[in-house]
C-alpha cells in the first residue's frame, strides 16, 4: 500500500494549487477520476457553477516596502486604498494588526472581522508555522460576504508591522478583488450493493483547499480510493455512495451541492464515513477518532487494534470539524478520522517533506476495517 499512497499523494501535490474553480482544480478532478476507473467504479462529475473571489492586489505599504497580503475570500469583492496608522487589535486606530492562533472553524478572527471599530485588518499566520508563506483561513461565510477588507500575510513580517505600530509611521493598505464565474467539480461514484432495499453508506473526503495541501487532502484522497477498491472487490451488503467535493475552503461549498437534493442522506444513511485532514501529516499531532454515537466505539476500537494504530484520541457525541458537522446536525451517523498539522493551510504542505507513509498507511488500513465493518449486515 505505501507505493500507492506514495503514488497518489505526490501526484496530487504536484499538480499545484487545489483552490476551487481553478485551472488546477478541473485538471485534478480529471486525474481523480481516472484513480476511480483505476479502483473498479465508474466516476460521476458532477459540477456547478458559482462565482469565484479572485484577488487583484493586496499589500500594505510601510516606508515603501510593499507587504504582500491575501484577503479572506469571504470578503467583499471591490477596491480600496486605506491610507492611516497600524495599530494592534483592541487599540484605537485606522488599521489593526491580529496575529491568528488558530485556523480552525471556530477560529477568534471570524468574529474580529466582523467589528466597525477599524477601516481594515491585518493578519498574521499563527505563531510556529514557517516564518515565509502564508496560512490562509477558510471561508466560512464564502457566498455570503462580511467585515472590513482584511488581508492575511506571511509571519516573517511580524516585525516590520511591530516597528511601524510603534513608531506611529503611516501606512497604505491597498486592497483590490473581482468575482468572476467559475466551475466547480464533485467527483463520486456509486457502488451497488447486494441489497438496495437497505439505507446506503457514504465515504466522503474533501479534494481542495488553498495550497498543494500533500498532508491535508492527501491521505484523505488515498483512503478513499482503497476503500472504493476494498469494498468493489469484496461487495457489500448496502449501496456505498462515494463523494469527493470540492469547495471545502470555501464553506464546504461543493457538499451543500452534493447534498441539496439528499437531505435525508444526512439523517438517514446507514452511516457516514468521513476522511478528513490532515491524517498524512507526521507526529506529533494526535489521529482524533470522531462518533456520532457509543454504539460505535466498540467497533471503531476493535478496527484500530486490528490495523495497529494505537495513538489516537476519541471524541463521541460531540459536533466534530469539516462536512461531517453537517451529518452531526442533522443526527446522522458516522465515524470521522482527522489529524493535526504543522503546516495546516501552508504553502509548505507538499511532498514528499510534509507526508508521513507509515502514519497514512495505519489510518488508511483502519478506515477500510471500519467500511467493511459498516457495509456488512
Amino acid at each position: 500500500m505505501q507505493s500507492d499512497i506514495a503514488r497518489v499523494i505526490a501526484t496530487y501535490s504536484a499538480q499545484g494549487i487545489h483552490r476551487t474553480g481553478t485551472e488546477t482544480d478541473i485538471e485534478s478532478a480529471q486525474w481523480l477520476a481516472s484513480e476511480v476507473r483505476r479502483a473498479g467504479l465508474e466516476p460521476l462529475l458532477t459540477s456547478f457553477v458559482f462565482d469565484r473571489f479572485d484577488p487583484i492586489d493586496a499589500h500594505v505599504e510601510v516606508a515603501g516596502q510593499r507587504i504582500h497580503g491575501i484577503p479572506f475570500y469571504d470578503c467583499a469583492p471591490g477596491q480600496e486604498r486605506i491610507k492611516g496608522r497600524l495599530v494592534r487589535y483592541g487599540e484605537s486606530g485606522d488599521v489593526a494588526v491580529i496575529e491568528a492562533i488558530s485556523l480552525a472553524e471556530s477560529n477568534p478572527v471570524i468574529e474580529m472581522r466582523g467589528t466597525e471599530d477599524y477601516e481594515a485588518l491585518v493578519v498574521v499566520t499563527p505563531e510556529g508555522m514557517p516564518e515565509a508563506g502564508i496560512a490562509l483561513a477558510n471561508a466560512e461565510k464564502f457566498g455570503a460576504p462580511y467585515g472590513k477588507p482584511a488581508l492575511q500575510v506571511a509571519r516573517q513580517y511580524l516585525p516590520r508591522l511591530t516597528a511601524a505600530i510603534e513608531s506611529g509611521e503611516p501606512i497604505v493598505l491597498r486592497y483590490e478583488s473581482e468575482n468572476i464565474p467559475a466551475t466547480g467539480i464533485n467527483v463520486g461514484a456509486r457502488l451497488n450493493g447486494r441489497d438496495a432495499s437497505q439505507p446506503p453508506m457514504v465515504v466522503m473526503t474533501p479534494r481542495s483547499g488553498w495550497w498543494q495541501c500533500a498532508s491535508e487532502r492527501g491521505g484523505g484522497l488515498v483512503a478513499w480510493l482503497e476503500i472504493m477498491r476494498t469494498l468493489t472487490s469484496e461487495g457489500s451488503d448496502c449501496d456505498v455512495i462515494f463523494t469527493a467535493n470540492t469547495g471545502h475552503e470555501l464553506g464546504h461549498l461543493g457538499y451543500h451541492h452534493f447534498i441539496e437534493n439528499r437531505l435525508d442522506l444526512e439523517a438517514n444513511a446507514r452511516a457516514w464515513i468521513h476522511l478528513g485532514a490532515n491524517f498524512a501529516a507526521p507526529p506529533p499531532s494526535p489521529i482524533r477518532l470522531q462518533m456520532s454515537h457509543p454504539a460505535l466505539q466498540a467497533m471503531v476500537r476493535d478496527c484500530a487494534e486490528k490495523a495497529g494504530l494505537v495513538d489516537y484520541v476519541e471524541v463521541i457525541g460531540r459536533r466534530p470539524g469539516g462536512e461531517v458537522r453537517s451529518v452531526y446536525d442533522a443526527g446522522g451517523r458516522y465515524v470521522s478520522v482527522v489529524g493535526g498539522n504543522l503546516l495546516f493551510h501552508h504553502p509548505d504542505d507538499v511532498w514528499p517533506k510534509a507526508v508521513d507513509v507509515e502514519k497514512t498507511q495505519s489510518v488508511c488500513r483502519l478506515m477500510v476495517a471500519v467500511s467493511r465493518a459498516l457495509a456488512r449486515g
